[in-house]
């Protein structure tokens, strides 16, 4: 059913909350997972800055990679680099170049009318992407290598 999963992370333990249901599921369908991450950057007089350390991004993407093989899931990373707010764009583009049949990403919770009003990725991604987006909503969320479990718990 899903045979390139796409997972979007940034820093934020929401996002985190996203790399786990992405394993769950691969590993159900047999699935590759692409881990994706946006770096953006910003322009400020004649100045171009990034917003994060290249290594910082390089890291976080390295490290999701190494889970998703310490659970035996095949997957690669990416990293694009965008201009300050069209993060949203760039993974829904990402998704198109790769093939990504679902987009998987964490969410802060908000409801319709505050994503609208903050700007939420998440909702943006939902209401321009032409896959399934799952969203995965705060919860306490354990991974476990050594038993290849990956377990969901509301708080």
């Amino acid at each position: 059913m899903f045979n390139h999963i796409m997972v979007a992370l940034d820093r934020s333990a929401y996002s985190r909350e996203a790399l786990p249901a992405a394993i769950e599921l691969a590993r159900k369908f047999g699935s590759k997972v692409l881990v994706f991450h946006v770096s953006e950057h910003d322009r400020g007089g004649s100045v171009v800055f990034t917003l994060e350390s290249p290594a910082g991004a390089t890291a976080l993407v390295a490290d999701a990679v190494e889970a998703l093989r310490e659970f035996g899931v095949s997957g690669k990373g990416q990293i694009r680099d965008v201009a300050a707010g069209h993060v949203a764009k760039a993974i829904v583009e990402a998704a198109d170049e790769n093939g990504i049949d679902l987009i998987v990403m964490g969410s802060r919770g908000l409801s319709d009318v505050q994503g609208i009003l903050l700007g939420s990725v998440t909702h943006k991604v939902m209401q321009s992407a032409t896959i399934p987006v799952l969203v995965v909503r705060p919860s306490k969320v354990k991974a476990s290598p050594t038993n290849g479990a990956v377990t969901h718990s509301r708080a």
